[in-house]
Order: structure tokens, then sequence, then C-alpha cells
């Protein structure tokens, strides 16, 4: 029961169709071993329904929102006063 409520968080958090408009997007680079394992994802998982824009997006959203305060505390830390 808690495997399948893991699998279906999951699908409910990461494959789904983003707000994003990839057009105003910018264009990134990654492995093309990451590709391949996004690609198989969204194609078996999202049913070739989701773009790799989307999920891409949904994964970068769910990543600032849990670690949002370490960031910010590491990012403190290293920013330079401007005086």
């Amino acid at each position: 029961m808690v495997m399948k409520r893991k699998k279906e968080k999951y699908q409910e958090l990461f494959v789904h169709k983003a707000s994003v408009i990839t057009r105003q997007g910018k264009l990134v680079y990654i492995s093309k071993d990451y590709h391949n394992r996004i690609l198989k994802i969204i194609q078996v998982i999202g049913g070739n329904e989701v773009s790799i824009a989307s999920y891409m997006d949904n994964v970068l959203a769910h990543h600032f929102a849990t670690f949002q305060g370490e960031i910010t505390e590491l990012y403190d830390e290293r920013k330079e006063s401007i005086f």
C-alpha cells in the first residue's frame, strides 16, 4: 500500500503537463544517459502525453520547493556584500 502511494505520488508530482511554454524556455544540455532515461519515463509512464520540458519543469519545481531553505542559506553565505 505504501509503495503504491509512492508511485502515485511520483506520477502526480512529475509526470503531467506543466504550464511551461517551451518556446519561452531556455536551451539546456543534459547528459545523453539522463535524456534517454527521461524519454523512457515520459513515454511509458506519461503515455507520450508529457513533454521533456514539462517533466523537467516539474522536477525542478519540486527540487526548489524541497530545498529552498538550504539553497537560500548557501546562497546567502556565499554572496558578497556590495559595500
